[in-house]
């Protein structure tokens, strides 16, 4: 996986140490050449110095190649424009930004982008967001513990009764779209092609869930 990093403040140095220890293909761009002095002395990806925002420097970092892209620079304005370049100009599979004013985030949720607004989760939670792409967390509660999601029921699941996908203390159904109208799924109904469903899941069970809907049901 190629993920660029626009910003290599706190934020963007620890996930850019994180995945590129993982290994994966990192670019991390920022405006001040100093700013490498964060990354690791081992670290094997590529620093780019310059304006996240134009043209050159994100090709200069592999961005019509990548699969992420990550703002998480200083400027929410910059974090809004380089998303939006991003996933608009570049066609990248996955964007995600960071917003320093929670205000801002109805905006940024009516463009379609997906904003971290919490500083202190920021890294844990961008890193959960790439690996676990198929479960974008719609909301958070309390530290981060426990997450809702959402996710197409995959076809190896559809006749299930929806009581099967629980695991007590870890996943749990809470709401089920059909056809476009939303219910809260009774005991004993069965999920159709189509449907979509939202779980509550305990945060350390997000790769046993990603299992169940991946196609290793255990």
């Amino acid at each position: 996986m190629h993920v660029v990093i626009v910003g290599c403040g706190r934020s963007g140095s620890s996930l850019a140490r994180r995945l590129d220890a993982e290994g994966s293909s990192i670019s991390v761009i920022d405006t001040d050449e100093t700013a490498r002095r964060r990354l690791p002395p081992g670290f094997t990806g590529r620093f780019i110095a310059g304006n996240g925002m134009h043209r050159p420097v994100l090709e200069a970092a592999g961005i019509e190649e990548a699969d992420a892209l990550v703002a998480l620079s200083s400027s929410d304005s910059l974090n809004i424009v380089v998303a939006r370049i991003a996933r608009d100009v570049f066609r990248v599979p996955r964007v995600i930004g960071r917003l320093h004013d929670g205000e801002r985030g109805p905006v940024c949720a009516d463009l379609g982008l997906a904003m971290v607004a919490s500083a202190r989760m920021t890294v844990d939670r961008v890193h959960r967001m790439l690996l676990h792409s198929m479960l974008e967390p719609e909301q958070t509660f309390g530290n981060g513990e426990s997450l809702l999601v959402r996710a197409p029921v995959p076809d190896y699941l559809v006749g299930r009764a929806v009581d099967e996908f629980d695991v007590p203390g870890e996943i749990r159904v809470v709401e089920l779209t059909r056809a476009g109208h939303s219910s809260i799924p009774g005991h004993g109904a069965t999920v159709r092609a189509g449907d979509v469903v939202r779980f509550v899941v305990a945060a350390r069970s997000l790769s046993r869930l990603r299992s169940f809907l991946g196609g290793r049901w255990d």
